[in-house]
């Protein structure tokens, strides 16, 4: 398993390089507050044995076990062995079909089913359903630029050697070159990955404060009684030079009265 995991030069799953020196006392410090959770020495042993047992790194299966331990608080009747058994079932489906990943967690009852012409898959669908599964598969998922940013490193690198005439070897051990053309396309496409990122415009939307807002209001009220004024003083014959000295006084829109 983990050399599937670290299968191109180029390309790895990061993964911790040392373990986290499990113990009962130390899983149980772990534990949610308020769960009434049996943790034992089988339990650590479980944990100790999951790359023996699943061929899973040690290391990063222990990693695991520590970061998910809040889950047991999250989910009813779920329990130390549970979370063991669910974090095997998910980091196998990575490498693995679901059946195979079940067949490897569950081995014992895996074979009873064969053994008795049993249906297997509906045992492994209502386990990839279950809420303790489903909540590990949703921590564990990663963006996939993330998940192969390491690919992006090896597609650079090999865009570079074919940019300059190198090819792979020939299946007798023989070296070849590329053609001008490739090399020139090569050279395009290296171009477009390593581009530097364009200069992004920030749209900065200014709304007035409330303050703003009531001052404006307030001089669109006097407004209105202005027009209503002057036109009542038309109407009662005074001169339109004096009716259109209005007379407001800015200073004191907005102050308190």
């Amino acid at each position: 398993m983990a050399d599937k995991l670290k299968a191109h030069p180029d390309a790895y799953k990061p993964l911790p390089d040392h373990d986290q020196n499990i113990t009962v006392s130390k899983l149980k410090d772990l534990l949610p507050k308020k769960t009434n959770i049996a943790v034992t020495e089988e339990i650590v042993r479980l944990i100790h044995a999951a790359e023996e047992d699943t061929g899973l790194p040690q290391e990063l299966f222990e990693e695991d076990v520590m970061s998910y331990m809040y889950l047991i608080g999250n989910t009813r009747g779920v329990g130390m062995k549970d979370l063991i058994n669910a974090i095997k079932f998910c980091n196998l489906k990575r490498n693995y079909d679901n059946k195979e990943a079940w067949s490897i967690v569950f081995p014992e009852k895996y074979d009873r089913l064969v053994a008795g012409n049993k249906q297997v898959d509906n045992h492994v669908a209502m386990y990839n359903g279950s809420k303790l599964v489903a909540a590990i598969d949703k921590e564990m998922l990663i963006p996939v630029h993330l998940q192969y940013a390491p690919y992006f490193h090896a597609a650079v690198k090999k865009q570079f050697e074919i940019m300059n005439g190198k090819a792979e070897k020939t299946a007798d051990g023989k070296e070849q070159s590329v053609s001008p053309m490739v090399q020139h396309l090569a050279a395009k496409e290296l171009a477009t990955l390593t581009r530097q990122p364009e200069e992004s415009k920030l749209a900065i939307t200014v709304n007035p404060g409330e303050a703003a807002i009531s001052m404006q209001s307030e001089m669109n009220e006097q407004l209105k009684a202005i027009v209503a004024g002057q036109r009542q003083r038309l109407e009662r014959g005074e001169d339109i030079i004096d009716v259109q000295q209005i007379g407001i006084n800015f200073g004191e829109v907005g102050k308190e009265r």
